[in-house]
């Protein structure tokens, strides 16, 4: 009985492993790579990059791009201003797959999150600061939604770069049942994108004014946002 067991446990892992790569597979491949290029070109986006946004962009200056985990997928339109970009992507499961499809952006990766791999992440990003551009999701990669953590100032703290936080809302979408209700806007959809800046952490500060500075972008990030999602009419 023992070795029956053992057999039905082997075939239903082998058939749970190979569920997952064919997953996987769809998701960069398919999606990635076919139907999330058609619907980007399919979206009418407004985007206006704020004059101090444009300023540190055309003399070479570096910035922070603070994102939403929700809205992450706005990244790779204004990364299009903005090159080059690293984006920090967890090292979970799904965080392979979202490395892969913005790769095919022209966007670059770090691994690590505050639940795994943190202090080698802000390592490398700090590394990557001094050639690009940084992305960070503050409420990833677990959440609660709309919750900034330390870490996107923290990185600002060691850097000493500004940070630009970016939010973007739509008149349609599909929202996933995921913790933070993903948003994916729908074909021919209207995008309307904000950026705002800069929230500035004074390098090296200490844990009061890193404290300061997460409370200050996670108040401003959401007040835009609440506000682009009611001239939207984006409702959930």
């Amino acid at each position: 009985m023992a070795v029956v067991r053992s057999s039905k446990s082997s075939r239903r892992a082998f058939r749970k492993r190979w569920k997952r790569r064919l997953v996987d597979w769809f998701a960069i491949h398919v999606f990635g790579g076919l139907i999330l290029p058609l619907l980007i070109r399919s979206w009418r986006v407004e985007l206006d990059l704020p004059v101090e946004l444009r300023q540190y962009r055309d003399s070479g200056q570096r910035t922070i791009l603070a994102f939403w985990h929700n809205r992450q997928l706005g990244l790779l339109r204004v990364a299009d201003e903005l090159r080059p970009v690293k984006v920090l992507i967890s090292r979970h499961g799904d965080g392979e797959i979202i490395a892969r499809i913005v790769s095919r952006f022209g966007i670059g990766s770090v691994r690590g999150s505050s639940t795994r791999g943190g202090k080698a992440a802000v390592r490398q990003l700090v590394k990557a600061s001094r050639e690009s551009h940084l992305a960070i999701t503050p409420d990833g990669p677990v959440g609660p939604c709309y919750e900034a953590k330390q870490g996107v100032a923290l990185v600002a703290a060691l850097t000493g770069l500004p940070v630009a936080w970016v939010t973007w809302s739509t008149d349609r979408a599909w929202r996933f049942r995921s913790w933070d209700r993903f948003i994916l806007p729908k074909p021919f959809a209207r995008m309307r994108y904000r950026v705002e800046g800069m929230v500035e952490v004074r390098k090296n500060a200490d844990a009061e004014e890193i404290e300061a500075g997460r409370l200050e972008i996670e108040r401003r990030m959401n007040a835009l946002t609440t506000a682009l999602d009611k001239e939207m009419g984006l409702e959930g």
